[in-house]
């Protein structure tokens, strides 16, 4: 009946999902790469127009010469794009087109005749331009016109390497949504098909509930053909075996507790090499979903081998087992032997991750080696001072002060050093204390935007403030300033003269402060680690900075039961924000202090936290809002 009824329904049913699936995803894959390139096509064109108006305007005198040059190359470098631009007289203005990448073609006429047509008022779009690697590119042609009048003519040319890698990944994306569904559908197919056999579900019910110890059950025997025979098997073998297996359960139940209590992994394979134990800590380490087999529990063959040579030479191993975000297994392995004859009759192995033993240890090396750097530099510099000074060999009263000004410059970096290593300190341990107040975080801005407006206009940096008024917030002035002031140093450091820095107050679910800037922005491998002791994202280490600012930042913000992130695009600027929770009369009673988050959010889930609007009446719903001019202040210390 089974053979009849199921596995026929089962493999029409596959056989039709994955044909239907094979189909639309082979005619997506087909269809999808012209669609594509008609689109980016299309985006060309605006483009073209865009350079267009900045050749008027060039022309116009309203734009200079190397301003037009430098906007013409950002946009073609924004847009992967390359392109010549020639003015009525064919004179070129603009040139960025590799001409050795063209194939089989007289680039020379094939350009010349689409330019030489926009001056005579006609527009171009190609998609046959053949490069040197067989690929066809992109191409717009489009006249330059004002008022009227032809003033020139613009070439744009686009590889068409961004159309492949992106059909690419949306031809990848289409294939794991399939094989997301696959499965689904199969499941539901599977479903379908036991609907249908449904006498065999219920012997399959009456089977499962004698193999868990239920042997009171039998199974309904006056079903007529295969499904009455097998009925009949079943109770006859339940009657044979059920003290057997009620004997062996319950030492089975007894050896699955002992093995689940571990918090490191076992396994044990018999004397054929077949997995016999394991318990779930092995399956969660490796990531298995199922374990019919070795193989599905760890699919790393060498493993195993390892586990078959201890069983040929009876010798216990220790393995050390690298595996993926550099975790670290000791595997140890021991023959299983009887106590009679000693023979070998499998192996086990014990699985203990020592990723986080592994790591404290290159912490604490990495954290000594950082120290010794960073002590040594300045010691250096003084010693190399100290030894012409002491040996009499700067006799110049002038040199002499210059000595001196150096040296006091590194005893001064070496004392901030020093200084920020035992805050940083205190702040993990958890010794820094944090007293919570009601702050006008407003004043708090301006009085840090007046402090630093001089220092600024120094550097030529413009620096601007947007904080409207805002609800009170309760935290501690003193080290949100601080916060804010290792925030707008380190923008002030990497933002180039002529740039801007902005520190910004937003009312969201809590109020979100941010120093944001138009520097160099920060490398994307560089992001996830920017708020790590000691590390700089330029490696020579620029002057004045000890790499710890940011860190210091990170352990306030999080004593504070805040949240920082970063946001930086390189080349355009870096955003640092956190939040600060709102001021409510009775916010001291509650104990802001040990409010916590419900699980600290990932960054995704904290952005779109801090954009949610505020929603009227559903904040503090039963607690009173106070007004910014209420309420008592804590006296703070300005800034030096």
């Amino acid at each position: 009946m089974r053979s009849i009824f199921f596995w026929r329904i089962i493999v029409i049913l596959v056989v039709t999902v994955l044909l239907a699936s094979l189909l639309m995803t082979g005619g997506y894959m087909y269809f999808s790469r012209d669609a594509y390139t008609a689109i980016k096509l299309n985006e060309m064109v605006p483009e073209a127009e865009a350079i267009s108006q900045l050749y008027i305007e060039h022309a116009q005198n309203k734009v200079t010469d190397e301003a037009f040059l430098r906007m013409i190359e950002k946009l073609m470098l924004a847009s992967n794009t390359t392109g010549i631009i020639i003015d009525k007289n064919t004179n070129e203005i603009y040139n960025s087109i590799v001409f050795s990448e063209f194939r089989e073609q007289n680039y020379s006429s094939v350009i010349q005749k689409d330019l030489q047509g926009a001056l005579e008022g006609h527009s171009t779009r190609k998609t046959d331009i053949l490069l040197t690697d067989a690929n066809a590119a992109l191409s717009v042609c489009l006249p330059i016109r004002y008022e009227g009048e032809i003033l020139g003519g613009v070439y744009l040319l686009k590889s068409p390497t961004e159309i492949k890698s992106t059909t690419n990944r949306l031809n990848n994306s289409l294939v794991l949504a399939m094989a997301i569904v696959l499965p689904v559908m199969l499941l539901l197919s599977t479903f379908g098909a036991r609907q249908v056999t449904e006498p065999l579900r219920k012997m399959g019910e009456v089977a499962l509930q004698m193999s868990q110890g239920d042997f009171k059950v039998r199974a309904d025997e006056t079903e007529i053909g295969e499904v009455g025979l097998l009925a009949r098997a079943l109770n006859n073998l339940c009657d044979t075996l059920s003290q057997m297996i009620q004997q062996l359960s319950a030492e089975k139940s007894q050896l699955k507790a002992i093995m689940a209590s571990f918090s490191e992994g076992v396994a044990a394979t018999d004397s054929e090499g077949f997995l016999t134990h394991y318990n779930p800590a092995l399956m969660r380490m490796f990531g298995s979903v199922r374990a019919g087999s070795r193989s599905e529990l760890i699919s790393d063959e060498a493993v195993w081998a390892a586990f078959d040579e201890v069983y040929t030479t009876r010798e216990p191993q220790i393995m050390h087992y690298p595996m993926q975000n550099d975790r670290m297994i000791w595997i140890t392995l021991s023959p299983i032997l009887t106590d009679a004859e000693k023979e070998c009759i499998g192996v086990v192995g014990l699985f203990k991750d020592m990723t986080e033993v592994e790591n404290q240890e290159r912490s604490r090396k990495e954290y000594i080696q950082n120290i010794s750097h960073e002590l040594r530099t300045p010691l250096t510099a003084m010693r190399g001072l100290l030894e012409p000074l002491s040996d009499g060999m700067v006799t110049q009263e002038e040199d002499r002060q210059r000595y001196y000004k150096i040296m006091m410059r590194e005893v001064l970096r070496l004392s901030r050093l020093i200084t920020d290593m035992m805050q940083l300190s205190r702040l993990q341990a958890g010794t820094e204390y944090m007293e919570f107040a009601e702050v006008d975080i407003v004043e708090v801005l301006e009085d840090i935007h007046i402090n630093y407006q001089k220092e600024c206009a120094q550097r030529g940096i413009n620096l601007e403030l947007d904080a409207p008024p805002m609800p009170h917030v309760i935290t501690d002035p003193d080290r949100v300033e601080q916060v804010i002031i290792i925030l707008l140093s380190n923008a002030m450091r990497y933002t180039p003269e002529g740039g801007t820095i902005t520190i910004r107050a937003e009312n969201m679910a809590r109020v979100n402060i941010s120093v944001s800037d138009t520097g160099t922005g920060i490398d994307p491998k560089d992001l996830e680690h920017i708020f790590e002791r000691f590390y700089t994202v330029d490696k020579s280490r620029k002057e004045g900075t000890t790499g710890l600012g940011l860190s210091i930042a990170q352990h306030i913000i999080e004593k504070l039961n805040e949240k920082i992130i970063v946001q930086s695009v390189q080349g355009e600027g870096s955003c640092f924000t956190f939040t600060l929770k709102k001021y409510v009369s009775n916010a001291i009673a509650l104990g802001p202090a040990h409010e916590n988050w419900d699980g600290i959010p990932t960054d995704q889930e904290f952005l779109q936290l801090m954009n949610e609007e505020i929603v009227q009446d559903e904040q503090d719903a039963f607690y009173e809002q106070l007004p910014p001019d209420e309420g008592k202040k804590k006296p703070r210390k300005k800034p030096k």
